[in-house]
This record gives C-alpha cells, sequence and structure tokens, in this order.
C-alpha cells in the first residue's frame, strides 16, 4: 500500500504496541479486559484508514443483530423464515465482500469487452484511493472476517447459541491477532475463553511459547521470506528471459517465501493471542512434506480449508449425493477458494487447478481401493517417494499460477521450467542467491529446529523429574532471555534493506 502506515506485525511499531497492550490489560481490572482489547484492536485496524473502523463496526453490528434475530424463540417454529433471515445475512456478508474485492475485476472485465467491441467505460463514480492503484479501497482482512461473520450466524442457525454481550462480539470480529490475516476463528471456540475473563491466565510456560512463536515468527518472515521476495520479483518480471535452472529456482522461492510468510505472520498472531491468555488455532502443519494433493490442504492454511469444507462443500452436498456430485462439489469449492484469494483470473484458474488435482487424487484413492498390489507398492519407500514428486510439482505448478499477474506470464514461467531454455545474462535469478543473507538464514533456520525439539525434551524430563509441569527454573528464564535476544539479534541482522508486506494481507 503506496504512502500508508500499516501497524504491521513486523515493525518496530508494533513491537512496541504489543508489549504496552499487554501490559495494560493484565493491569486493568478483570471486567475492563475486553473493552480494553477491543479498543486496541480498533486502534490495529484504524491506524492506516480511520473508515476501516466503520465498515468493521458496521458489519459486526449487523451480523450482532442477525445472529440475535436466528436465535429469537418466535423465529423456532418457523423454519422458512427463519432461513430466509439467514440468506439474506449471508447475501448481505457476500455483498459487501464482492463490492469492495470484485468491483474492480467487474469493471476492469466490462471494459475489455466495450474496448473490444470500439468502446470503452469511463466511470468517475470512483475516485483513485493509491491503494494498489484501486478505485476502491480494499480493506484489511474483509475476507477473514466476513468468513467469521457467515460462520457465525450459519452456525447459530443451525442451534448454536449466539453471543448475547455485544463486547464479546466485537472482540471476536476485532480481535487484532488474527484480524488482518487470520487464522479463521470458530467463535464457539473462542467465545468460551471470554465467559470469566478474570479467570484468563497466562502460566511462565504459555508466556514463554507465545514469545517463541513471536520470535518464530519474525525470523520466518524477516530473514527468511524477505530475502526470498526479490528472487521471485526477478524471476516473474521477466520470465522469457530465465533459463530452466532460474525459472525453477523463481517458483521453488516463492513456494518458500509464501510459506515462511504467512505462517510466520500466523506464529506472531498466535504467540501474541498468548500473551492475553488466548488461544488461537493451528494454521500449518508441515504442508510441504505432504504426499497427496489431499494431505497438504490438511495441512496448508487448515482455518481455510476446513471453512471451505463445512460451509461450502458439504451444504453443497458433499459426498452424499454420488461420486459424479462429490467430484463437482470438490472443484466447485476449490473454485470459489480461488475466487476468495482475490479479484484475478490466475487466482480463479489456481483454485481450478486445484480443484481438479483434487477430484484426480480422489479418483485414484478410490481405484488404489480396487487394486490391493497396486495400493501396497503405492505404500513402499519408492510409491511413497513417487507420491511426493506429484504432490509437491502439483504444488509447484499451482504457485506459479497464485503468484503471476496474468495468464500469459504463469504460462511464461511453466515454459522456462519445461522446456529447456538457456536464458539471458540480464535475468540470472541464480546469482541472487549468492547476494542476500538467505543461504545463513535458511542454514540457522535448519540448525534451531532440533535444537528446540531436543531443548524442549530436555525441559520436559527436567519438569517431569522435579514434578513442575507448570514452571521453569530460573535457569532456564534466563536461558529463554537469552535465546530470544540472539534469535531478535540474528533476525534484524539478517534481514534485506527492504522489508516486503504480508502477502496474505491482499486479501
Amino acid at each position: 500500500m503506496h504512502g500508508v502506515a500499516l501497524l504491521l506485525f513486523n515493525s518496530f511499531d508494533y513491537l512496541i504496541f504489543l508489549p504496552l497492550v499487554a501490559a495494560a490489560y493484565w493491569l486493568t481490572p478483570a471486567k475492563l479486559r475486553i473493552p480494553l482489547l477491543v479498543a486496541a484492536s480498533y486502534y490495529f485496524y484504524m491506524h492506516s484508514f480511520r473508515i476501516y473502523g466503520l465498515l468493521l463496526g458496521g458489519l459486526t453490528l449487523a451480523n450482532y443483530l442477525i445472529g440475535l434475530g436466528l436465535a429469537k424463540p418466535a423465529l423456532q417454529n418457523k423454519p422458512s423464515q427463519k432461513r430466509l433471515l439467514l440468506i439474506a445475512g449471508i447475501a448481505f456478508n457476500l455483498g459487501m465482500l464482492a463490492l469492495f474485492k470484485y468491483t474492480n475485476l467487474l469493471l476492469d472485465t466490462l471494459n475489455s469487452a466495450l474496448s473490444a467491441m470500439g468502446a470503452a467505460l469511463h466511470s468517475e463514480f470512483f475516485k483513485s484511493t493509491g491503494v494498489q492503484d484501486l478505485p476502491i479501497i480494499l480493506p484489511l482482512g474483509i475476507s477473514f472476517f466476513v468468513f467469521e461473520f457467515i460462520h457465525y450466524i450459519t452456525d447459530v442457525h443451525k442451534g448454536s447459541k449466539p453471543v448475547r454481550n455485544p463486547l464479546r462480539f466485537a472482540l471476536f470480529a476485532s480481535f487484532f491477532p488474527s484480524q488482518i490475516a487470520g487464522p479463521i476463528k470458530r467463535y464457539q471456540d473462542f467465545d468460551k475463553q471470554l465467559e470469566d475473563p478474570a479467570k484468563l491466565k497466562v502460566t511462565e510456560s504459555q508466556l514463554t511459547e507465545g514469545l517463541w512463536l513471536i520470535a518464530r515468527g519474525l525470523f520466518k518472515k524477516v530473514a527468511l521470506g524477505d530475502n526470498l521476495a526479490p528472487i521471485v520479483q526477478a524471476g516473474f518480471a521477466n520470465p522469457q528471459l530465465m533459463s530452466s535452472t532460474d525459472a525453477w529456482i523463481a517458483a521453488l522461492a516463492f513456494a518458500f517465501q509464501i510459506y515462511y510468510d504467512f505462517s510466520g505472520y500466523t506464529d506472531i498472531g498466535r504467540g501474541s493471542a498468548m500473551l492475553f491468555g488466548f488461544s488461537l488455532p493451528e494454521n500449518f502443519n508441515m504442508p510441504y512434506i505432504a504426499r497427496s494433493l489431499k494431505d497438504f490442504w490438511h495441512r496448508w492454511h487448515i482455518s481455510l480449508s476446513t471453512w471451505l469444507r463445512d460451509y461450502l462443500y458439504i451444504p453443497m452436498g458433499g459426498s452424499k449425493k454420488g461420486e459424479a456430485s462429490t467430484l463437482g462439489n470438490l472443484f466447485m469449492t476449490m473454485v470459489l477458494g480461488g475466487l476468495w484469494h482475490g479479484a484475478s483470473w490466475t487466482f480463479l484458474i489456481w483454485g481450478a487447478f486445484h480443484g481438479l488435482g483434487l477430484a484426480i487424487n480422489r479418483i485414484w484413492e478410490a481405484f488404489l481401493a480396487k487394486h490391493p498390489v497396486l495400493k501396497q507398492a503405492g505404500e513402499s519407500l519408492a510409491g511413497q517417494t513417487l507420491a511426493y514428486i506429484v504432490t509437491m510439482l502439483t504444488v509447484l505448478v499451482g504457485w506459479v499460477l497464485f503468484y503471476a499477474q496474468s495468464l500469459p506470464q504463469a504460462l511464461a514461467v511453466l515454459q522456462a521450467m519445461f522446456s529447456p531454455q538457456a536464458g539471458s545474462e540480464t535475468c540470472q535469478v541464480s546469482h541472487l542467491l549468492t547476494q542476500s543473507t538467505l543461504i545463513p538464514a535458511a542454514v540457522l533456520y535448519a540448525l534451531t529446529i532440533p535444537s528446540l525439539k531436543i531443548y524442549n525434551s530436555l525441559a520436559a524430563i527436567s519438569n517431569l523429574a522435579n514434578q513442575k509441569p507448570q514452571q521453569l527454573t530460573s535457569l532456564s528464564r534466563g536461558s529463554h532471555a537469552f535465546a530470544l535476544t540472539v534469535v531478535l539479534i540474528m533476525t534484524l541482522e539478517l534481514a534485506p534493506r527492504m522489508a516486503s508486506p504480508f502477502i496474505y494481507f491482499q486479501f
């Protein structure tokens, strides 16, 4: 966003904002903690554009009232009216999402169609805001909190209890650690933690885990993701000049960039929430060890994939109406999931690509179930290795479609990847690997993972021996403080000159 001051997780402003809010939260009487968090969350959200607060507040009020309306006793014996209210609520939320997110795509498409016929569309209705050069301001995180609102009113329609306390509902919608890019929360899990604010406490182990998540997230984002960004940009900016080696490097660089960027954001968000005694859902589970596309979506952006399953795939019929219908439902769910990511035909194609892949995955699993010999071969080391290679190739092709600004650009990158070409000396993406701090950062990250696992195992054994499972010794406190300081210093040392915005902020 050009010229806009955002309160980013990887900014010094946030590293000041977070401890100040956490300190004020725990020093405030329990009955005032929820209002304090709501105020802090709206400050966080409105730091870039104040008008964002009006949108979030308006959507929050509307869905709060819809939830209360769906729970009215008078509607319980009138299923048709109750369903009509639900449909109206979903239409309202999707309408707001479409207005801000897809109007420009529709206008551009219409303009292209009219231009092809010799006409042009000239609209003075919207004025440019300077935000990604779009005529309509794209509110941060609108896709995430709209999905949370739809989940809320749908579950209340099914019989879940609504949130009757307006401040608690406002916090569910605005909670700043998950506000901009998720994870997508389930209101039952979140609101349960608000039933008695006085009982919300942070143990020393939770505080330590939260701080480690924040430090790990910052390292992923700054030292790894941001160092990969220039490699990705250089490659995709000149796909026709790349050699095959450069094209593969650029595609792999984006695969890891989006993982470190997005999982880093989630780590910082989950860690921040822990400082207030809240638990947010996991969003990633080592997605790049998946050996099928189905397994990949069980591990990648888990809060979105489960939302799509529960509120799109199952309502469309799921797997209850025959195999052909099931495959169609899988495909359409992923097409709509792709469109959720943004107003671009490449996102739509990316979703369709994954939908087709999941359909083929299902057909293949059904085929193996009828052929035990092939299934046994697939479970061997060679079979699992082949399954992993096919899965990662599929995911990688998908990431090219996801990142590309246009279909021709995506096809140019894929052509460079899969057809040998020499490339140009003006586009040597591989040279950027040695010019950045990426390699030492990656080595440090790889060495840190087993080290932390060994450390945690030894700490657990020590705690069991001392019969103090929730406490750390004074030595371990010092060790943690020292290690956290080292990680933060190294993050700063390995940071590139130019920081990159979080990728999922645009969704």
